[in-house]
């Protein structure tokens, strides 16, 4: 759900050159960014705000953590003086009460739609079996700050304008805010990172869209490993890096798969764990869609099911005391039959939207 702004005035939970002029037609941040809200009104439509930002400003990057803090009074945001961009933005006290410390710690790097997903499909794993796992914390990309050095131009937010990413970064920072979750959307190669990832203490880190090379550090932290959920037949050496859409376009492909693998410094490159079912990316008429988005919503169907049953066995791994990384693993064996079926099918998306798609776990019980 897209964040409400909410009656609240300036306080110490803000960043300090942040504050409200009045109530009604507050002026963001001192920058360009003049809205008038309604109290109580909802976070202004994509039209909205093409019209009424200059979307453009480098002061667009102070909007999520406006955002994302005022939808909940007692939320905090911080930002190291190591850290060129981004900061923490801690829940409210009290935000999921049911949460508990129980499980195995999972900390998930992940963005855009793909990365929301995940991101419910592990929430939801956790609310359902609260003593298996435990998502301690959750590492985004800041899409709006130029400073960031997550290959905006390369990856999917150079096919997104700037309104959509604001409505992107908000949602999924939101979600993991209201399970409980700290959200970290800054830079991960500084000592605050490592100090502030060391406390979260992950026994597992997994990745889902994410646009900073990870390091040897993160690496080597998790002692269950950490794995990545990337669109493309990697065991084939196909599709790696940013742009897996142009991949399947360049080879005529029919279909294609998630590849599960371990995490190296080198994009795209450790060792391959599994790969979901087989899944047809062409349309009705026999045709690779010529936009992306048409794919990427086919393509995504086949990710819920691929993280629940990564994390399940991770936690059979974690629970037996099983020692070091998962190597090898059958997705296809564990995948219901009726959902790789499924699958096959061809794409049945008529025209591009932005989705926010919902993990369906029913296939498993």
């Amino acid at each position: 759900m897209i964040p409400f702004l909410v009656n609240v005035e300036h306080n110490a939970s803000l960043p300090k050159d942040c504050f409200f002029l009045d109530l009604v037609s507050p002026n963001l941040c001192n920058s360009k960014f003049i809205y008038t809200f309604e109290l109580g009104s909802k976070w202004p439509s994509t039209e909205n705000l093409y019209n009424d930002f200059d979307m453009s400003d480098k002061n667009t990057s102070k909007l999520v953590d406006y955002l994302v803090v005022l939808n909940q009074q007692d939320r905090r945001f911080t930002s190291e003086t190591d850290t060129r961009w981004g900061g923490l933005i801690e829940p409210a006290p009290g935000e999921n009460p049911g949460k508990t410390s129980e499980g195995m710690r999972i900390v998930l790097f992940g963005s855009w739609e793909f990365g929301y997903l995940a991101l419910e499909t592990l929430k939801k794993y956790e609310s359902l079996f609260p003593e298996e796992i435990n998502l301690v914390g959750f590492v985004t990309d800041d899409p709006l700050n130029p400073d960031a050095k997550i290959s905006l131009k390369k990856r999917i937010w150079g096919l997104l304008d700037m309104p959509q990413r604001v409505i992107d970064e908000t949602t999924i920072i939101d979600s993991a805010l209201s399970h409980g979750i700290p959200v970290y959307n800054g830079e991960i190669k500084i000592d605050s990172f490592r100090n502030l990832l060391q406390q979260w203490k992950p026994d597992v880190i997994l990745v889902c869209v994410f646009g900073q090379l990870i390091d040897s550090f993160i690496v080597d932290l998790p002692p269950c490993g950490i794995y990545n959920f990337h669109p493309s037949e990697l065991a084939h050496n196909y599709g790696a890096g940013p742009a897996p859409y142009d991949d399947l376009a360049a080879r005529g492909a029919e279909t294609t798969v998630w590849t599960v693998h371990h995490v190296s410094e080198q994009i795209d490159s450790g060792h391959i764990v599994g790969q979901s079912p087989p899944i047809c990316v062409l349309n009705g008429e026999g045709n690779l869609p010529g936009d992306p988005f048409l794919v990427y919503n086919k393509i995504a169907e086949a990710l819920s099911p691929m993280v629940y049953i990564m994390a399940r066995e991770l936690q059979r791994k974690h629970r037996v005391k099983e020692t070091g990384t998962l190597n090898s693993f059958d997705f296809s064996a564990v995948y219901p039959e009726n959902a790789r079926e499924k699958l096959l099918q061809r794409n049945k998306w008529k025209s591009p939207v932005n989705f926010f798609l919902e993990p369906d776990l029913s296939l498993f019980f």
